[in-house]
């Protein structure tokens, strides 16, 4: 495939919502305009989901009515909001925002722990949230949570994870993102997972959400790679995590990511540098520890080794 990468940043989101404080809005804000100078494909800005369940992101509102204040002329990177139901597509819908990401777990236990709900209920539930959003001229991604094990019921059978597959594909959604939500995958996983799901889906409309827990990211990802996925997420210096499994570090350093393919990615210098300038803000600015080797490298006074 010679289709180009294209990275999704979800620090504002996956990222943000695992801090144990809440960060005020108007360093989202400026969190926001630095990220959109990085280049990436799309960013996750925010979460339309009650402020008991992810009071860090209580201020969805408010940060979308100060990124919207001023139009912007240029072209900037596609905006994406996670809603977890019809009530939080319809706050979603109130912004120019272009894709709904909604969310669905191959493992019962973790899905009941996140929406309440069987997977068959939230099936059933999510029906109206995309048939709504395409109505409203909006896409919609589905993170397919668990895909490659579960903090509660350990490595889902492939046949779960199957079915799983087959009925959210059936939802029509315009992007499935499968998720290594506690980064326990290792590449004969990804290649076994990926390369199936192929028969069933478009690899362009697939993208691979990964977690770094194990430090196997970058070796999944170029597992990936080489079955034909070309969309990936990550966070800006490695931050997040997920809240129900006790020793899982964040997702993978999104920087790190496009360091791994950067023959493929076409970004510049400039454009790594202004990365990593973001993770410098996320550490000296907002107090948020980072898990990023390139940060780290930077910190000791290093230079990025094959970049002119």
């Amino acid at each position: 495939m010679k289709r180009k990468l294209e990275f999704t940043d979800v620090t504002l989101r996956d990222g943000l919502q695992m801090e144990s404080k809440s960060i005020p809005t108007d360093d989202k804000v400026k969190l926001f305009e630095k990220l959109k100078a990085c280049g990436y494909a799309r960013l996750e800005v925010t979460s339309f989901v009650h402020p008991k369940w992810i009071p860090q992101l209580a201020d969805s509102e408010a940060f979308c009515e100060k990124i919207f204040a001023k139009k912007d002329e240029q072209v900037g990177p596609a905006l994406m909001a996670f809603v977890p139901n019809e009530k939080g597509l319809e706050r979603l819908l109130a912004f120019p925002i272009e894709w709904a990401s909604v969310f669905i777990a191959t493992s019962e236990t973790f899905n009941k722990k996140n929406v309440n709900q069987s997977i068959q209920e939230t099936l059933e539930a999510l029906e109206p949230v995309v048939a709504k959003a395409r109505a409203a001229q909006r896409k919609v991604r589905v993170y397919v949570s668990t895909t490659f094990g579960c903090p509660f019921e350990g490595k889902i059978s492939p046949e779960k994870t199957r079915e799983v597959l087959k009925k959210v594909v059936a939802l029509g959604p315009d992007e499935i993102a499968l998720s290594d939500t506690i980064g326990v995958a290792r590449p004969n996983d990804i290649q076994w997972v990926t390369t199936e799901f192929r028969t069933w889906f478009p690899q362009d409309k697939t993208a691979l959400h990964l977690h770094n827990t194990y430090g196997l990211a970058l070796a999944c990802a170029h597992t990936a790679y080489q079955v034909g996925i070309r969309q990936f997420d990550g966070t800006t210096g490695g931050i997040g995590g997920c809240p129900y499994a006790k020793g899982a570090s964040g997702n993978v350093a999104l920087e790190e990511l496009a360091y791994f393919f950067r023959e493929d990615a076409g970004i510049s210098i400039e454009g790594f540098n202004q990365m990593l300038s973001v993770g410098e803000f996320l550490k000296k600015d907002l107090g948020i520890q980072t898990h990023s080797q390139l940060i780290a490298i930077r910190d000791r006074g290093g230079e990025l080794y094959g970049l002119k």
